[in-house]
């Protein structure tokens, strides 16, 4: 699949090759993200997908003039038009209607509901969840610093998921004012940083929040290997780096919670 980023598509309007008649004619496995999409709009552009393969000799060839390309490139455009439905798939071709199970990835992109993107949201959205429980619980005790530590927690949650659902990088580098260098030190030295040492042994005894709290962080952890699920590559690395460190600095910033809070 060819995306087709806002950044890209500016090169590709600046350059002017692919605009006829008002319309952009791009490859048929072009996909453009939300905000590429606002700027063909914003430039009153209708998007027009070409099959860029060969035409077949014995067809097409002998029902357009050799001599006229312009002619045989119409002809793959009309095949092409035929191809094209409401919905694309990620493994090409195109459908009408969505079948139950499937589910839209970003734009009118279709994938199967196994997707590994699909399971991140899925992870997110459980977490996210559990994350609301617990400042129910939190607000219940008149622990309003846990609250507001939570809240903050979510909306962060909610930057990670735009991200990845719009395939822009991360919007921020901090959590609770703390920048990744802060976050280390305090998540490595508890110590230092709140008189306790490292919790190797969490059990109900530390009490009902820290537990809570644990769960939350083991969730994120969770939900750090399904990140990781989504986008890695065949040599192993990810190709969202930004979403990877996104989700290990969350788990460190819940265990700086869980210490903020284990007096309390």
């Amino acid at each position: 699949m060819n995306l087709v980023t806002e950044d890209g598509l500016k090169k590709i309007i600046k350059n002017g090759q692919a605009i006829k008649n008002n319309e952009l004619r791009l490859p048929q496995n072009s996909m453009l993200t939300p905000s590429a999409k606002s700027l063909l709009a914003d430039h009153k552009l209708k998007l027009v997908l070409v099959d860029e393969s060969p035409v077949d000799k014995k067809t097409d060839a002998d029902e357009a003039p050799t001599d006229k390309k312009t002619d045989v490139m119409e002809t793959a455009a009309k095949l092409a038009a035929k191809k094209i439905g409401k919905f694309s798939l990620e493994s090409g071709g195109y459908l009408d209607e969505k079948p139950e199970h499937m589910t839209q990835i970003y734009g009118n992109l279709l994938v199967n509901k196994d997707h590994q993107r699909i399971k991140l949201r899925g992870e997110i959205d459980l977490l996210m969840g559990e994350i609301m429980k617990v400042q129910i619980r939190a607000k219940a005790l008149e622990k309003s610093d846990l609250v507001t530590d939570l809240h903050e927690v979510f909306d962060y949650i909610g930057k990670l998921s735009r991200a990845e659902v719009l395939n822009e990088p991360l919007s921020t580098d901090t959590i609770l004012g703390l920048n990744e260098q802060e976050i280390r030190a305090m998540s490595h030295n508890p110590k230092k940083y709140f008189g306790h040492q490292h919790l190797f042994n969490i059990t109900y005894e530390l009490g009902e929040i820290p537990i809570l709290l644990n769960s939350l962080r083991a969730m994120i952890r969770k939900t750090e290997v399904a990140c990781y699920e989504a986008f890695k590559q065949a040599d192993g690395t990810v190709s969202r780096g930004d979403l990877m460190q996104g989700y290990n600095r969350l788990s460190s910033i819940m265990y700086i919670i869980i210490f903020k809070h284990l007096d309390h």
